[in-house]
């Protein structure tokens, strides 16, 4: 049996009854890093939310588990060296914080147990995704998750411009995660391709010290100015008529002339101009 369990991001309260009985009854845990996964298990246990047999304390019930690493960067050997034997005992997956599968690993555990008929469980509870959306004050309009925007400025500025041109309808929004160390860069970018665009941005949620900011991105660095850069961002894009000041995006020209992969430009000013992509392509060659 296989179980993906998700993990507080912030608030340890936010364990759930299911998760609790699964790290009770599990006997091999995967995990992103062991020791965050040790971490957690002695905090639970310390703050009386995991009741452990009474005849164990804390170090002994952790070392009763199995922990093994499986993450971003090793899952393609760990994957290729499963058994299925293995699941006949009770295997746990726990992302270091949220749940597995959203924009971390856990999709290729899911398909080798399609693939090999092993049972699974997917445990609902802590997601930033959810969360940040649900405090956007968005109505329920069609979504995109685009998990983590590219490190390179010119990989992000492509993303950006496919992100604010989905084949969705006049409303629509995008939900991005990023990392305290590129977030002022990220809105930077934003100010520049999108200014006209209202964005969320979240921080720290669930945590002591989570905030939210709403308005342009040139509005939201504004309010950064005096804001500690710490823990991890989601940058909500609401790309819905009623929240658009202007232009939806950038025009044709301002495209044209962006530092972007030619073919990514191609597909974008085809999309924007009705043309088709080899005569935007030929164009942009020129």
């Amino acid at each position: 049996m296989l179980i993906l369990v998700p993990t507080p991001i912030g608030n340890l309260e936010d364990i759930t009854l299911r998760a609790l009985e699964a790290f009770k009854q599990a006997d091999i845990i995967l995990c992103e890093d062991t020791r965050v996964a040790k971490k957690l298990l002695e905090l639970l246990i310390s703050r009386s939310l995991l009741q452990i047999p009474t005849d164990m304390d804390c170090q002994s019930f952790i070392e009763s588990k199995q922990f093994k690493s499986f993450h971003s960067h090793n899952q393609e050997e760990f994957i290729d060296s499963l058994h299925k034997e293995m699941f006949a005992s009770c295997v746990l997956y726990l992302s270091d914080a949220g749940t597995p599968c959203i924009s971390d690993p856990g999709a290729k555990l899911i398909s080798y147990a399609i693939t090999h008929d092993i049972d699974f469980d997917v445990l609902p509870g802590a997601c930033a995704l959810n969360v940040a959306f649900c405090g956007s004050g968005i109505e329920s309009t069609p979504f995109v998750f685009a998990g983590f925007l590219p490190h390179k400025k010119t990989h992000r500025h492509s993303k950006l411009i496919q992100l604010s041109h989905l084949d969705m309808g006049d409303s629509y929004s995008v939900i991005c995660y990023e990392s305290p160390h590129r977030i002022l860069e990220t809105l930077h970018d934003i100010a520049l391709l999108l200014p006209h665009i209202r964005i969320i941005v979240q921080k720290e949620l669930t945590k002591l010290h989570q905030q939210r900011y709403y308005g342009s991105a040139q509005e939201v660095i504004a309010i950064l100015k005096d804001v500690t850069i710490r823990g991890e961002w989601v940058i909500i894009f609401d790309f819905s008529s009623s929240h658009i000041k202007q232009e939806k995006t950038l025009s044709y020209e301002d495209i044209f002339m962006l530092d972007i992969p030619p073919k990514i430009k191609a597909k974008i000013l085809s999309k924007i101009s009705g043309h088709s992509i080899k005569q935007c392509y030929e164009e942009i060659l020129r």
